[in-house]
């Protein structure tokens, strides 16, 4: 059994479960904790103390980068993609229209900056 934590205010969609479940053989828990966290450290604590081997975060991007460089953690990504028509979106946030694509691993958060 692959015990996920889900750490987002917004509850999984169904395409996401399905692709976790493909990815894992059916073999999922998630542990869904919409609470929200002070810290990038508080959520590291939350998810250690899960006895889940797997993260899933919505949070921001300086939120993830200290949990995979200061706390060794490399959570899962949904990546996301924007569509016009609403008939093709699985949510709206803003007023824009999203779809999920697919799950991958966060390896390392950089910002690459040129100079104008």
């Amino acid at each position: 059994m692959k015990r996920i934590y889900w750490a987002s205010r917004h509850a999984p969609l169904i395409s996401q479960i399905k692709e976790l479940k493909r990815i894992f053989n059916d073999d999922i828990e998630l542990a869904i904790d919409p609470k929200p966290f002070s810290s990038a450290k508080e959520l590291a604590e939350r998810y250690r103390n899960s006895d889940c081997s797997d993260i899933i975060v919505v949070a921001p991007l300086s939120v993830i980068q200290h949990l995979v460089d200061d706390e060794g953690i490399h959570p899962l990504w949904a990546e996301m993609e924007q569509v016009s028509d609403k008939s093709l979106s699985e949510v709206t946030v803003n007023g824009r229209y999203y779809r999920f694509v697919k799950f991958k691993r966060v390896k390392a958060v950089r910002l690459e900056l040129e100079d104008l």
